[in-house]
This record gives C-alpha cells, sequence and structure tokens, in this order.
C-alpha cells in the first residue's frame, strides 16, 4: 500500500474551529458562576467556589474592571494570583485550589455555549517554597513508646501512626478495620482518588491493631485532630526548632518553628513516603503503596531535606 499523500493546500480556505464556537456569546464570569454553584447546593463543594467567586469579585473591584467569561485568559489569572499573594497575603498552596476552582467554572462556562479564552488552560501557580516537614524513623519510634498521654491522646497518637506506616491520607487510615486486613498486608480502595493500595503490615500497625481488638478509635474531625496532635507531639519532646525561608506576601522571610507546630494529620503522608526513599526503596514500589498513579504527584510527597541531600552527596567524585 502506498503512503497517503495529503493535498494541504486544498485546505488552505478551511478553519479549525467553526463558526458557531468563535461567535459564542459571552457572560459576565460572576454571574454565571453564581447561577452554576447555586444548582449545586451541597456543603463544601458550594462554599468552597462561592469563597473563589467572592475572591474574584474582590479582585475586580481592586482593579477596576468587571470580567465577561471571554475576558478571563492567562494573563488576568496571573493578576488575580499576584493580587491573592501580595495583597491578600494568601498561601500559594491555598492560592493554587482557588485557581483550580477558577478554571473549572470556566470550563463549565464553554460547556454551558459562553465564549472563553482557551489561555486559561495555560495559567500556572509556582510551587509553593515553603518547608513541610515529616518525621524521621526515631521520631515515630519516640512518638509511638511515649507514656505521657491522656486515653483520647493516645488513641490520637494511634491512628498518626497508622498513617506514618501505611502511607494513606487521614480519610483512608482514620478509617482501617481489621477487614482491611488480607494475610500480611492492608488493602484499602482510597476515598479520594478510588485508587486501590495494598502496603505490608509493619510490627507497629500490628500492635495497634491488636491493642483496640482489631477495632481502631473512632475517627474525630481533622481540625480537632490537628490541634491535639500538635499537644502530643510537644508532649512527645518533637520540639527541635525548624528554620527556613518562606515567600510571604511576595518577600521571603525566615521563619523559625518548633517542630510539632507544623505537624498535622497529613505530615504522617510525607513521613511514609520521605522514609522510603531514604531507605532506598523505589518511588515505583512506594507509589503502588500510596496510590500515586505518577511520579509527578508522588514528588510533592518526598520531603527529603537539602541537608539530606547534600549528606547523600558530600564525599562523592567532584564534591570529596
Amino acid at each position: 500500500m502506498g503512503a497517503l499523500q495529503l493535498e494541504f493546500s486544498q485546505y488552505s480556505n478551511m478553519q479549525l474551529q467553526s463558526d458557531y464556537y468563535r461567535n459564542l456569546p459571552t457572560c459576565n464570569f460572576i454571574q454565571f458562576g453564581v447561577l452554576f454553584i447555586n444548582l449545586k447546593k451541597k456543603g463544601k463543594y458550594f462554599t468552597s467556589f462561592l469563597n473563589v467567586l467572592e475572591h474574584f469579585t474582590n479582585y475586580q473591584e481592586s482593579v477596576g474592571r468587571s470580567y465577561s467569561t471571554k475576558d478571563v485568559g492567562k494573563e488576568e489569572i496571573d493578576g488575580f494570583v499576584e493580587y491573592l499573594h501580595t495583597k491578600k497575603e494568601l498561601k500559594i498552596s491555598t492560592i493554587q485550589a482557588i485557581v483550580i476552582k477558577l478554571k473549572y467554572l470556566l470550563g463549565k462556562a464553554y460547556l454551558n455555549g459562553w465564549a472563553v479564552d482557551d489561555s486559561y488552560t495555560d495559567a500556572k501557580v509556582r510551587e509553593d517554597i515553603s518547608t513541610q516537614i515529616y518525621l524521621k524513623e526515631k521520631e515515630v519510634a519516640r512518638l509511638y513508646y511515649y507514656e505521657g498521654l491522656t486515653k483520647k491522646q493516645e488513641e490520637i497518637r494511634d491512628l498518626f501512626i497508622i498513617g506514618c506506616m501505611t502511607g494513606q491520607r487521614y480519610s483512608d487510615y482514620s478509617r482501617l478495620s481489621k477487614d482491611n486486613i488480607v494475610g500480611d498486608n492492608i488493602h484499602v480502595l482510597q476515598k479520594k482518588t478510588r485508587n486501590k493500595a495494598v502496603i505490608p503490615m509493619t510490627d507497629y500497625v500490628r500492635e495497634i491493631f491488636d491493642k483496640y481488638d482489631g477495632l481502631l478509635p473512632k475517627a474525630r474531625c481533622i481540625q480537632y485532630f490537628n490541634k491535639a496532635l500538635k499537644v502530643i507531639c510537644k508532649k512527645a519532646g518533637l520540639t527541635d526548632l525548624v528554620v527556613y525561608e518562606e515567600d510571604q506576601a511576595g518577600e521571603i522571610q525566615m521563619v523559625k518553628k518548633p517542630k510539632y507546630e507544623m505537624i498535622s494529620s497529613h505530615t504522617a503522608r510525607r513521613t511514609f513516603a520521605t522514609n522510603m526513599v531514604r531507605n532506598n526503596v523505589s518511588t515505583s514500589k512506594i507509589r503502588k503503596c500510596t496510590g500515586h498513579k505518577s511520579s509527578a504527584c508522588f514528588d510533592r510527597y518526598d520531603r527529603m531535606t537539602l541537608v539530606d541531600n547534600a549528606r547523600s552527596l558530600a564525599g562523592n567524585g567532584y564534591l570529596s
């Protein structure tokens, strides 16, 4: 069979997009957003998108302009990000979440027949350069064997240790039961992504399950859990000072915090990933435990510090 010959000249007068899509009407972006989320009044969904629209309304007032769906492109989103960062002094992670929802609304506007500026898909928010900590193996052990806790604090500590040993999110490690144990492994269908993860049982996890006869303590609301966890970690002596530089409203500031203040439910997931990396476990194997489908997503959880990295390079070849 001969190669297909394409005569490109015969298509020179054609356009990639139809007249219908090139001539779509525009709509006030805030008006569309309000109408759209008003159809989905479901708790956090409604509240989070309402927060996005309130921020964008304030941004419009600050620049003295009202945007239509077709006006909100990459350049405008970049200006919105700068406003949120320097004027509102929001953290980069918070801004990232806002922009994701903003782009979601623009996508829905297009699907509902309104004209949008396609460049909005290219808008990006840079990664947060602040320090997110993890616990080293000896710190996990110190917390596990600490005895000066109340019963409730001990239950919260034990759930956190489960997280450190399984690499799951709080929504998953707080609901584990003996039914998740198959042989020497823990099987879990992750609530957020519906990905399946299989993690080997460690001695810590086995002992905690035995301690509660296979029925782990009831999960607390995450706000209470995080607040109590900081108190627990302070009691256990995780008080080393963490010193790092952070971008605050466009300025680089030196920050000093005791480690326990930076520990939360999600520290468990970073602890698992980072300690596995430190023990030279391949990322492909770790991801099968954490449920990450891509290395890009997983890399955010590998929190090997710059000092750890420098130490691993010291004395090797050029740096010896």
